[in-house]
């Protein structure tokens, strides 16, 4: 069996040319995954400076998830509603406090909107007696019951 000769493509040996490419091509996803690293570094503390006050509540199946004593952890973060509340028709029910945060809930699991299945639930009106509370569940519209993820922010 023989060898056969080294193909070139233009002035460089085909070898030699997609060492090249693929050196670059890594050297793109590198700066890529750095980019992103440094968007969720930066993002992370995001809203850090400004504390919700007492009156900021979010309940989930009557169960505190924000403030009352659960602390802020969730806001921010995209999390899932929990099994038990998405194999419920009649669940989950809703409650959020205060006139400074809103939870969004989202029909997939991943916190996207998809069409018009995401519903915002809070009051955003600072004119409002801060203490008001907006409430939502499969009682108000049946959809809600196979909605699947939730966000919380800051309004």
């Amino acid at each position: 069996s023989r060898l056969r000769p080294l193909s070139f493509c233009g002035a460089l040996p085909c070898t030699s040319h997609l060492r090249t490419m693929q050196f670059r091509l890594l050297i793109a996803s590198l700066a890529v995954a750095a980019t992103s690293a440094l968007s969720v570094v930066s993002n992370k503390g995001a809203d850090t400076t400004s504390k919700l006050d007492i009156n900021q509540k979010v309940y989930i199946e009557n169960a505190p998830v924000l403030g009352d004593g659960a602390g802020e952890g969730a806001l921010n973060v995209c999390s899932s509603f929990a099994a038990s509340h998405v194999s419920n028709p009649d669940a989950p029910a809703v409650k959020v406090c205060g006139t400074g945060i809103k939870l969004t809930a989202f029909l997939r699991g991943r916190c996207e909107g998809y069409y018009e299945h995401h519903k915002e639930i809070g009051s955003c009106n600072t004119g409002e007696d801060s203490s008001t509370c907006v409430t939502w569940s499969p009682a108000d519209d049946a959809r809600f019951g196979e909605y699947q993820s939730y966000l919380i922010e800051q309004c």
